[in-house]
């Protein structure tokens, strides 16, 4: 049964948050997607957050482990089992960051380079299969709002943090 609830939003002003939530929705569809992106990359012997990683590495080169477990909102350690079965896969390199011995920095090797490639292949034709029932315009609508979401929640994730 739908149900509007009256609240406030960080501005003060007011909007009716609806039921089922949406936060319901979002987390039916991240089941559903990620199952479909799971048996999509399982023939590359690749799991949903591998390739993500793989492909987070591959375009920021030189990330650290502590940096990507924040922006993956999973704790070091996790991280740090993601980020040596990679390695020892030979998808990722770690070099020691001249300013600070402690922090690795991470690289793709040509392997990992060509598993995204193959990994995107996999991904792509998952994504048009679930979005390809939405106009252009929605799917890059929908897509933006995606990203400003988790960016907000990353943002202040960090900020309680800092505090």
């Amino acid at each position: 049964m739908a149900e509007d609830v009256k609240s406030e939003d960080a501005g003060g002003s007011e909007w009716a948050m609806q039921h089922p939530r949406a936060i319901y929705f979002l987390n039916q569809a991240n089941h559903a997607v990620r199952s479909r992106l799971e048996a999509g990359l399982a023939p590359l012997q690749m799991t949903g957050i591998q390739y993500t990683v793989l492909s987070v590495i591959g375009s920021r080169d030189g990330l650290s482990s502590a940096e990507l477990s924040r922006r993956f909102f999973v704790t070091p350690q996790t991280m740090n089992e993601l980020i040596g079965g990679l390695q020892r896969r030979n998808l990722i390199v770690r070099k020691e960051d001249p300013a600070n011995r402690r922090i690795l920095r991470m690289s793709l090797t040509a392997e990992g380079k060509r598993m995204i490639k193959a990994c995107d292949a996999a991904a792509d034709t998952v994504e048009r299969d679930v979005f390809s029932f939405l106009p252009q315009e929605s799917y890059q609508q929908f897509r933006d709002l995606c990203r400003m979401i988790a960016r907000n929640l990353r943002e202040r994730e960090e900020a309680s943090k800092a505090e």
